[in-house]
């Protein structure tokens, strides 16, 4: 019961006695009064109008020998079967009820009669509280309890299949129960805090965010990252013809109808996101037959398919972990991959470079000691706590790269968001070094292989680089190592943010990525 159902009770200052908070008027006994009373009823078979539906339900027996309770009993009608019979005789011009007593089955069994054409009191009758008659000493003929028979065995073979589903269902939740149980209990042993164990409620911004159309423009508008997963499935329709394929996050559904023309035998593409409405469309649009869309949470929702043979995913976030979408993955990969399935892609490297290019450093850092005359530099502590997501010029790379993390996601557990790497990073120019610059590499290992990379040397993706600003610039000689350490962890206010704490000049930088 919710609360809002719950009259307050007020004391009442003068005469000490509980007061409800619901106002009680005249006009409100009045209104009951009337319901009391009822309301004017047209009659079905004429146009004669009766003061309330029980004495027009009277009128229908006397005067146009038409029995609701002998219907009901003959055909076992519910409330539903009785809102169709009166949409029945009011939209079909020619009921008699002469028509309604010989029939020998449900005239009105359409659908289309639930939907009324406009509202009168036989369409908010309570028919459940029509008692059957007592037995008039009338016998049924042959014909009616033949159909009578042949009602009750229906409806009997009907609850065994509803009792018989009921009791799947109760398997299947406690199934998924208790993996949610497991996985909670290893989740609390390993202290770790994992996407599924946010409510889908608390978790309903990042989905609602993929529901506005930009977002998906500019995905798909990236074509480093779409020519990549479609090569991966059109170069390699050997591999995939005939497979059942997974695609988690689906969107817009490109990859699922990437799949699809790649020969898939079957593709199931779920997303939590509004977008899949419009996704449904686009598969229809284009007659993708074998394509089917489920809208839902992946942990929380039942699959059309059980278990996959390849499970694609674009899940990669700035940094390429940030929103913690491999979590998803990681449990399509648990419960839904088969014995010898593989993930696409199935294989990201995340590395760091340095990185000093002044100009960029004086317009993010050194631009708050000097806003229209103000000194705002109280501003940089906070500033620098927040990486900037940019597309760097690769000329003002100052280092080799150091690859931090080599994620297989075969074999990837729930920790992958938390490392450390001691970093060495060798100068391969003279300059001032400003800051780090991180980024990642995706691998489709297949036997036509694919690979794209989003390094300030590679085509710009709309991932862009993560630049982690510095204090203050550090002058480094070519031939230089510089030393530091990088800790990366899964955020304790989001399961889908990062901490990222880098050691290096004797300084501790901490930045957010959320």
């Amino acid at each position: 019961m919710e609360n809002e159902d719950i009259p307050t009770l007020e004391m009442d200052p003068e005469s000490g006695s509980m007061n409800n908070d619901s106002d009680f008027t005249d006009d409100d006994s009045a209104d009951e009064q009337q319901m009391d009373q009822g309301e004017p009823t047209t009659c079905l078979f004429c146009t004669q109008v009766l003061k309330c539906i029980e004495l027009a339900l009277e009128h229908l027996k006397t005067e146009h020998n038409i029995n609701f309770a002998q219907l009901k009993a003959k055909f076992h009608m519910d409330q539903y079967s009785f809102i169709k019979l009166i949409n029945y005789i009011r939209a079909e011009a020619n009921v008699t009820p002469e028509m309604l007593n010989s029939a020998n089955e449900e005239l009105w069994k359409d659908e289309k009669y639930l939907k009324p054409q406009d509202y009168e009191p036989w369409l908010s009758y309570d028919y459940d509280e029509l008692q059957a008659e007592e037995n008039t000493g009338k016998p049924l003929n042959e014909t009616d309890l033949k159909l009578l028979v042949q009602t009750l065995l229906q409806k009997v073979k009907l609850q065994q299949t509803q009792l018989e589903q009921a009791s799947q269902d109760v398997a299947v939740m406690r199934q998924g129960f208790q993996r949610l149980l497991e996985k909670d209990d290893t989740n609390k042993e390993n202290g770790l805090r994992c996407v599924s164990s946010v409510s889908v409620k608390a978790d309903s911004s990042y989905f609602d965010s993929y529901a506005h159309f930009g977002i998906h423009h500019e995905m798909l508008s990236d074509t480093v990252r779409t020519t990549s997963y479609r090569d991966a499935l059109l170069k390699n329709k050997e591999f995939v013809n005939g497979k059942h394929v997974l695609d988690v996050g689906c969107g817009t559904s490109v990859l699922s109808i990437f799949a699809s023309q790649a020969g898939a035998e079957k593709v199931v593409g779920i997303d939590n996101s509004d977008i899949i409405y419009n996704a449904m469309d686009i598969v229809k649009k284009n007659n993708i037959e074998n394509v089917t869309l489920v809208k839902g949470r992946l942990e929380e929702t039942n699959l059309p398919i059980e278990k996959f043979d390849i499970i694609i995913s674009e899940w990669m976030g700035y940094f390429l972990l940030f929103e913690g979408m491999l979590d998803s993955v990681i449990h399509a990969r648990d419960n839904h991959l088969k014995e010898n399935g593989i993930l696409l892609p199935n294989r990201c490297t995340m590395s760091i470079v340095g990185y000093g290019n002044d100009s960029l450093f004086n317009q993010h850092v050194t631009f708050w000691n000097d806003v229209y005359g103000l000194d705002m530099s109280t501003m940089k502590k906070d500033v620098l706590h927040e990486p900037l997501i940019d597309i760097v010029d690769p000329k003002y790379i100052l280092t080799d790269s150091n690859c931090i993390a080599d994620l297989n996601l075969m074999t990837v557990n729930l920790n992958y968001s938390n490392f450390n790497y001691n970093f060495e990073l060798k100068c391969s120019k003279t300059g001032n070094l400003s800051s780090f610059v991180g980024y990642f590499d995706n691998y489709f290992d297949l036997p036509v292989p694919v690979m794209f990379g989003t390094s300030p040397n590679d085509k710009p993706t709309h991932w862009k680089q993560v630049v982690f600003f510095l204090e203050k610039p550090q002058n480094v000689q070519e031939g230089d190592v510089v030393k530091g350490i990088i800790q990366c962890k899964r955020s304790s206010k989001s399961a889908r943010s990062l901490d990222i704490v880098i050691e290096v000049f004797n300084k501790k930088y901490t930045y957010y990525l959320d």
